[in-house]
């Protein structure tokens, strides 16, 4: 259990990371020509979010081989993670570029396209570390 899947969760966590990094570019950008507020903050949200759940990732890798889980579940749990990762990459990056939040699946379009990215991401996070919080406590 302390191979492949970990070192899944690493890599991923490391390039999610990248992005997120990254997203600093534009956010400073922004910052330096002046484009305002509204054009600032989905650059400052990606580049938050991005680098704090590639963190998250990365520290998923160093604790799931503590984790008491199956195969089964620690495969779960890792695949949901990365899923969760690259789905805000997709929705956060997106959204800025075309200046389109994706908060609500209407209208339908684009914006729903990126609600689905917003809607993976946050299902892959709970579904993720919830099994790792089990395995954690499990381990105990």
């Amino acid at each position: 259990m302390d191979g492949p899947a970990s070192h899944w969760l690493l890599l991923h966590g490391a390039i999610v990371l990248v992005v997120g990094l990254l997203a600093g570019f534009p956010f400073l950008a922004a910052i330096v020509a002046g484009w305002g507020g509204e054009a600032q903050r989905p650059w400052r949200v990606a580049h938050t979010v991005l680098v704090i759940d590639g963190m998250m990732l990365l520290l998923a890798g160093l604790v799931l081989p503590h984790a008491a889980l199956g195969a089964t579940a620690s495969a779960v749990a890792t695949w949901a993670l990365v899923a969760s990762g690259y789905g805000f990459v997709f929705a956060l990056v997106g959204g800025a570029v075309t200046g389109i939040r994706g908060l609500t699946p209407r209208p339908w379009g684009l914006n729903t396209v990126l609600y689905l990215g917003h809607a993976v991401g946050a299902a892959g996070s709970l579904v993720g570390t919830v099994l790792l919080a089990y395995g954690l406590v499990t381990a105990l």
